[in-house]
């Protein structure tokens, strides 16, 4: 499993625990039933912990782990629903970079902390957003690169050129082909699986692989993008009414297995 598809483990754990703090002990165990070893676990979230994913807050011998930055967010958009986007009202928020190879951390920086404020790149140098994020920009950031310039401004658009700049920019059309795909794949499992498995790790470890990339593919639409934006008949609605029934069917034996070693009774 590569490292990217394990960072994602974690929300998703988190998401089935319905909280937004874990004891590290249960942390760990959870990652193993997933697939990870236990150093592989505690590697991966003292990796987490450095990127400011996570926050740590001691408890005795050990700690408890909370999801932090847009982590926390995009937690919170899943578990609580996305916003009502508003209306298209002329422009992208845009960041207008240059930074040298010099710069390499740095601009590696930007790039991460731009794809996780789910900014879109609409041109080398120009990353677009459908709301003002550059607060969360600054905060990983800390400031301008030694070398080069990072501006924050605007880009005004007529609906028409946004709309198939949004469809470059986001890759809504393989979004789009994903989210039809994951929609189809919930829908088959719950078919062929009329009857869910009882508590455990397998089953636990069975759920995410079902889940897949599904929630994540749906946090890269940005929450904020225009309904004019998007392409007709847009099938993020039908992957989240996929997602809240598979949830419904497979979700509480699972569910129960995490609470339980949450509160120290898992082996």
């Amino acid at each position: 499993m590569s490292r990217g598809a394990n960072v994602a483990l974690v929300p998703f754990l988190y998401g089935v625990a319905g909280r937004e703090e874990l004891p590290g002990v249960a942390l760990v165990k959870l990652l193993t039933d997933v697939g990870l070893t236990a150093a592989g676990a505690r590697s991966l979230i003292a990796r987490m912990r450095k990127d400011g994913l996570i926050a740590a807050t001691p408890r005795g011998r050990g700690a408890d782990y909370r999801l932090a930055g847009t982590f926390l967010e995009s937690f919170r958009q899943v578990r609580h629903g996305r916003p009502e986007p508003p209306p298209w009202d002329g422009f992208f928020h845009a960041v207008f970079y240059t930074v040298p190879e010099s710069r390499r951390a740095y601009r590696d920086r930007l790039r991460r902390a731009a794809a996780l404020a789910r900014y879109g790149l609409m041109q080398p140098g120009v990353l677009i957003s459908p709301v003002d994020r550059r607060d969360h920009l600054t905060a990983e950031l800390g400031g301008p690169p030694e070398e080069g310039t990072v501006y924050f401004g605007r880009i005004e658009l007529s609906t028409a050129d946004a709309a198939r700049v949004a469809h470059r920019a986001w890759e809504l059309g393989e979004l789009d082909r994903r989210y039809r795909e994951h929609a189809a794949r919930l829908r088959a499992a719950v078919r062929e699986h009329p009857v869910p498995p009882g508590p455990g790790g397998p089953a636990l470890a069975a759920y995410a692989k079902l889940f897949g990339g599904s929630l994540v593919d749906t946090l890269r639409t940005p929450p904020g993008l225009p309904p004019e934006l998007l392409p007709g008949d847009w099938s993020l609605p039908v992957l989240l009414a996929e997602v809240g029934r598979t949830y419904a069917h497979f979700g509480p034996p699972v569910t129960a297995y995490v609470e339980g070693v949450v509160a120290g009774e898992g082996t």
